[in-house]
């Protein structure tokens, strides 16, 4: 009889132990500010400025120029002197919201972990006279 109670304080010992070093975590990560969707209908192509893009989304999170692109390029003497003119990418502004989420569970004997990210992005494409040529938005957290 002394034996079973202390082979069940035993059990009941092991048994309490693993149900305090087991355990389940649920996390939220946000980076970066919303993209106030209801501005995106008041872009328009041509007319709309770099300025009024920066009142409205605030300070982007990249801006690419091309006189900085210049810059690099002639500090690696990869670029004669001869300016970059057709670059592609000149003045765009970049705006980018990450929402993730986050389910770990974990025991002895198993271990569960589920990471989720999406993200809203804008890019703003802007010409010489710094009005937006075009732009694109895209709206993953809806997926969350």
């Amino acid at each position: 009889m002394k034996r079973s109670i202390g082979l069940s304080f035993r059990v009941i010992g092991i048994l309490s132990l693993a149900f305090l070093i087991s355990g389940c975590v649920v996390a939220r990560y946000y980076e970066g500010s919303r993209i106030p969707e209801q501005k995106l209908e008041e872009i328009k192509p041509g007319v709309t400025t770099r300025a009024e893009i920066v009142n409205w989304f605030g300070p982007p999170q990249n801006y690419i120029s091309p006189a900085v692109l210049n810059e690099i390029l002639r500090t690696m003497d990869l670029l004669g002197d001869e300016p970059l003119t057709n670059y592609p990418f000149a003045n765009i502004l970049s705006y980018q919201y990450n929402r993730g989420n986050a389910r770990v569970i974990f025991t002895i004997l198993f271990n569960f972990v589920e990471w989720k990210m999406k993200s809203d992005r804008l890019v703003v494409f802007f010409d010489d006279e710094g009005k937006v040529k075009y732009y694109g938005f895209h709206k993953g957290t809806d997926e969350m």
